[in-house]
């Protein structure tokens, strides 16, 4: 990292902030830290890899490189080798403020989404202290005055006693308890990013805000974007706008901590709109026309007939049931519990192209010779399968005649570029009509089935950076060496 007139970068992610309502609340003069920033800077439109999914946008932020190379997309990843999926858990995603670290500057980081610690030796490194997306399941600090400071501190982050996953709209106590959970986490966050920050002066420092994503899933409405709107989110209070304003007052604060040394960047790296669910049928009209299986029961190892009992007795339990279920059940727990569920038993000698278990958009792996241990589609027959899936996902209609799919995009420009890939081979943008519950496809005994559906908000795909100067003449230059 060098600098010149001793100018230093506080980079300050405010997680899926969608840049509509960022910028709806500073023209209504709402969050007045940011249009202050805004004033002396400049608004940049950034364009992540959301589209790919949700879980690759921090890998590419951190590491500066494509999903391509850093193979993340998701919070399930493919295993080629295994022919399953595996939680990801960080591991060969080497963050940019490592190399910086070791080159001498003096790092701090808080709360970066879906990052393992990397053993910062000076500064600050605190690793899911009150994080929204989790790989090591628990709080991780160093150096050590740091991990001293946290355990003095008297009050943990709320997340960390009760992060109120599975709030449901029907019943509004519980919103209220999250959204007052995630306000109450603001602004300890805020008052430990302005302690770190005076004690350790650190060169460049990221500060992510992560309650803004959590909030956001669960208190999302339509009416949040309406320009003469003053609706605030169902009556709820605080509100998802109240808690973008008390995110705007923490931001204010560390920027006046910070002084006139620091160049301030807040950023987005992708946004939120409104959420009717996630569709979860994919695999099933994939082995309705064909181009996957399912392995015959006698034919099945006895753990792939538990997890098929697993998964069917999954399909069967009631919502209120799942939702104690994740209430009462530790995050890991739930997610170690998941994972023989992630995939049908499949016949492998008998699968083209199968799907991959997704929270947003669908994924389509081709099962391919060479790359998969058990593919049989040759290299030579691959563009032609991948354009026949596409053919057919596009040829989806529901009852009414509406498209369910709204477009489809291939993750590899040839061949050649996929047999190194561990990336679902076609992403599916899905239409409306694959978000209305039990309606029926065309010429399809398959039904439309949603999971999530307590959720609000889903993903967007555009982010935002509001880059501030204090003096227009500064130059910052981040540079991180091989």
């Amino acid at each position: 990292m060098s600098r010149n007139n001793h100018s230093r970068v506080l980079a300050i992610g405010l997680d899926a902030a969608e840049p509509a309502l960022v910028r709806h609340l500073i023209e209504r003069d709402e969050m007045p830290a940011l249009k202050s920033l805004l004033g002396a800077g400049r608004w940049i439109r950034l364009h992540s890899p959301a589209y790919l999914g949700s879980g690759a946008v921090w890998p590419t932020f951190a590491t500066g490189t494509e999903p391509s190379v850093h193979g993340v997309y998701g919070e399930w990843c493919w295993e080629p080798e295994t022919m399953d999926v595996n939680r990801y858990d960080g591991r060969g995603v080497s963050p940019f403020w490592k190399p910086l670290s070791e080159n001498g500057a003096t790092v701090g980081v808080l709360d970066p989404p879906l990052m393992r610690s990397t053993g910062l030796s000076n500064g600050f490194e605190i690793i899911e202290w009150g994080a929204h997306d989790q790989v090591h399941d628990r709080m991780l600090a160093g150096p050590g005055r740091i991990a001293d400071l946290l355990a003095r501190q008297t009050e943990p982050h709320p997340f960390a006693v009760n992060r109120h996953d599975n709030a449901s709209s029907d019943h509004p106590e519980e919103l209220e308890r999250l959204s007052l959970s995630c306000q109450r986490g603001i602004s300890l966050r805020g008052s430990l990013a302005a302690r770190l920050l005076i004690d350790t002066e650190p060169d460049f420092a990221l500060i992510v805000f992560p309650e803004i994503h959590h909030a956001a899933h669960y208190l999302w409405t339509r009416e949040l974007l309406q320009p003469q709107s003053d609706q605030d989110d169902n009556g709820l209070k605080p509100s998802l706008k109240e808690l973008f304003r008390e995110v705007d007052r923490q931001i204010g604060a560390l920027i006046q901590t910070a002084g006139s040394e620091y160049t301030v960047m807040i950023f987005s790296l992708h946004g939120m709109r409104p959420s009717e669910g996630v569709p979860i049928f994919l695999q099933s009209l994939l082995c309705e026309t064909g181009f996957a299986r399912t392995a015959p029961w006698q034919t099945q190892s006895w753990s792939n007939r538990a997890r098929s009992i697993m998964a069917a007795a999954k399909r069967q339990v009631p919502t209120p049931i799942k939702n104690l279920y994740y209430k009462m059940m530790p995050q890991s727990a739930t997610k170690y519990l998941a994972r023989p569920t992630m995939l049908p038993a499949l016949d492998w000698e008998h699968t083209r192209a199968f799907s991959l278990p997704s929270d947003q958009h669908g994924w389509v792996r081709i099962n391919l010779k060479g790359r998969e241990r058990a593919g049989i589609v040759r290299p030579e027959n691959y563009e032609d399968t991948r354009r026949e899936v596409e053919v057919f996902l596009h040829g989806l209609t529901a009852e009414d005649g509406r498209p369910l799919v709204e477009r489809t995009v291939a993750t590899a420009r040839d061949v050649e570029s996929a047999m190194c890939s561990t990336l679902s081979d076609l992403v599916v943008h899905w239409a409306d009509a694959a978000f209305v519950a039990k309606s029926k496809f065309t010429q399809s005994r398959v039904n439309v089935e949603l999971d999530g559906q307590q959720l609000s908000g889903q993903r967007a795909v555009e982010g935002i950076c509001i880059l501030g100067r204090k003096d227009p003449s500064d130059h910052v230059e981040l540079a991180v060496s091989e």
